[in-house]
C-alpha cells in the first residue's frame, strides 16, 4: 500500500468485535442517562477556537499544546472540539434555552480530539460518553449524578474503581487559597518540571493536577484546597459527602484533586482504575457553576462527568459474541427467493441471521456458518420449498428438525431456550 495512505498517528481504525464493545459501553451510558431523564444533544465536532481558550483556560494543557487548531478559508481560528460541555453550554445560551428552561439535562457521546501522545488508554481521536445537568444548585444534584456515573461503571462492569472527590471552591474563597498555595510552591519550586514552574504564576492549581512523578512528591504536603472553602462551599461539600454516605458509595476524599479545565467550581471527582497505568481516569467531573455566566448568560449552576470509551473498554473483558442466530442455506437457485422470505421473517422477529448466498455448495455455506460461530443453520432445498418448511439444525449438537416457515421464528427461541 502507498504510505501516503496511511491512517493519522493517534487516529485509529476500529473493526468488530472492539467497535462491538465500544457501541456496548455506549449503549450501557445511553441507557442509564435515560433512566436518570437526560436527553441527547448533538453538538458540531468543530467550533470557533476562542470558545474553548475562553471556557478550558488559556494556561491549560489542553489549550497550550493539544487543540487542532487552523484557520478557515475566511481566516477564522477553528478548533476540533477537546471536550463537550463548551459545545453543550454555548448551544444552551446560541438557541436560548435559558430563556424557554433554565434547567436541562443533557447527554452526548462522539469523538473528542486531542494533539497528545499516542499511548495506552490515550488516543488522538478518543470517543467519549457524558451528561450535563444545567440550572439547579442543590447538593444532592451532585450526589445524583456521581451515583449515575457509579451505576453505569457497575453496570459494564469495571473492577478495582476508586471515587474520588474534592471541593475546590468558588470566587468567593478560591483566591484566598491560591495566595496560600503559590506562597507553597515558591518554597518548592526547584523541585517542579519546567511547566509547572511557570504554572505558580499562570494556573498555580494546575501544578496539582502534573502527573509526573517529581511534581506529585515535591507537593505532596500542599496546602489542601479545603481547609480554605468559604462557608458555602464547605456546607455544600459536607451535604455531598453525607448523601454520597447515605447511599452507602464508597469514596476518597482527595485533595489534590483539582481536574485540569479552568471551569470548575466546588464539586469536582474522578473515577480512577488501579489497573489502568499512568491514565488511569475513566471517567471525570464537576459543577462548573460560572460558565454559563462566562460566556454572557445569567449565572447558571451546572454539573456534569464524561466517560472515556476506549479506557473503560481497555478494562473489560467482554463475553465472545456469538455470531447470527440462524444461518441460511439455499440448495438451489430456486431456493434463493425462499431464503430472503425467511430472513424477513426471521428478522422482524428479531432474530439475526445471514444467508449464504455467497457460496455455492452446502460444504461451503456450513464452513461459513461455522466461521460466523452461527447458533443454527437453516437449510432450504427442493423438498422445503415445494412442502413449505425448513430444516432448523442446531450447530452445537447436531439436533435438527422440520419447521414451518411461519413458525420459524418461534422454533430458533425455543432451541435457543
Amino acid at each position: 500500500m502507498d504510505n501516503r495512505f496511511q491512517s493519522i498517528r493517534g487516529f485509529n481504525d476500529i473493526f468488530f468485535p472492539e467497535s462491538y464493545k465500544l457501541q456496548s459501553i455506549e449503549d450501557t451510558a445511553v441507557r442509564y442517562f435515560n433512566l436518570y431523564n437526560f436527553r441527547e444533544i448533538r453538538t458540531p465536532l468543530l467550533e470557533k477556537t476562542d470558545l474553548f481558550v475562553r471556557s478550558i483556560g488559556t494556561s491549560t494543557d489542553i489549550v497550550e499544546k493539544e487543540m487542532y487548531t487552523f484557520e478557515d478559508s475566511g481566516g477564522e481560528s477553528l478548533s476540533l472540539r477537546p471536550e463537550g460541555t463548551a459545545s453543550a453550554v454555548r448551544a444552551y445560551l446560541e438557541h436560548s434555552i435559558d430563556k424557554q428552561d433554565p434547567v436541562q439535562k443533557w447527554f452526548y457521546r462522539g469523538p473528542m480530539f486531542r494533539h497528545e501522545r499516542p499511548q495506552k488508554g490515550r488516543f488522538r481521536q478518543f470517543y467519549q460518553a457524558g451528561c450535563e445537568s444545567l440550572g439547579i444548585a442543590d447538593p444532592f444534584i451532585d450526589v445524583e449524578i456521581i451515583k449515575l456515573a457509579d451505576t453505569i461503571i457497575n453496570a459494564l462492569p469495571v473492577r478495582g474503581i476508586t471515587i474520588r472527590i474534592n471541593s475546590i471552591g468558588c470566587p468567593e474563597c478560591r483566591p484566598g487559597y491560591i495566595k496560600v498555595l503559590k506562597s507553597y510552591l515558591g518554597t518548592i519550586k526547584e523541585s517542579l518540571c519546567d511547566d509547572c514552574k511557570r504554572r505558580i504564576d499562570t494556573n498555580p492549581l494546575r501544578v496539582l493536577d502534573c502527573k509526573k512523578q517529581g511534581c506529585i512528591a515535591a507537593t505532596a504536603n500542599a496546602p489542601k484546597t479545603t481547609d480554605y472553602l468559604c462557608g458555602d462551599c464547605s456546607a455544600h461539600f459536607n451535604t455531598v459527602k453525607t448523601g454520597l454516605d447515605g447511599l452507602r458509595l464508597s469514596f476518597l476524599t482527595d485533595p489534590r484533586l483539582v481536574r485540569g479545565l479552568d471551569y470548575y467550581s466546588r464539586t469536582v471527582f474522578e473515577f480512577t482504575a488501579e489497573d489502568a497505568g499512568a491514565q488511569n481516569a475513566v471517567l471525570a467531573g464537576g459543577r462548573y457553576d460560572y460558565l454559563v455566566e462566562l460566556f454572557g448568560g445569567t449565572h447558571t449552576p451546572a454539573i456534569g462527568f464524561a466517560m472515556g470509551i476506549e479506557r473503560i473498554a481497555g478494562l473489560i473483558d467482554m463475553p465472545s459474541t456469538q455470531g447470527p442466530d440462524v444461518f441460511i442455506i439455499p440448495l438451489t437457485e430456486e431456493s434463493k427467493q425462499k431464503a430472503l422470505a425467511i430472513a424477513l421473517l426471521l428478522r422482524r422477529g428479531g432474530r439475526t441471521c445471514e444467508t449464504g448466498f455467497g457460496e455455492k455448495t452446502l460444504k461451503s455455506m456450513m464452513r461459513r456458518a461455522d466461521k460466523l460461530q452461527s447458533f443454527s443453520v437453516a437449510i432450504i432445498g427442493n423438498d422445503e420449498l415445494k412442502e413449505g418448511y425448513v430444516t432448523l439444525k442446531r450447530l452445537s449438537d447436531g439436533h435438527q428438525e422440520k419447521i414451518k416457515d411461519a413458525d420459524i421464528v418461534n422454533a430458533v427461541q425455543s432451541i435457543k431456550a
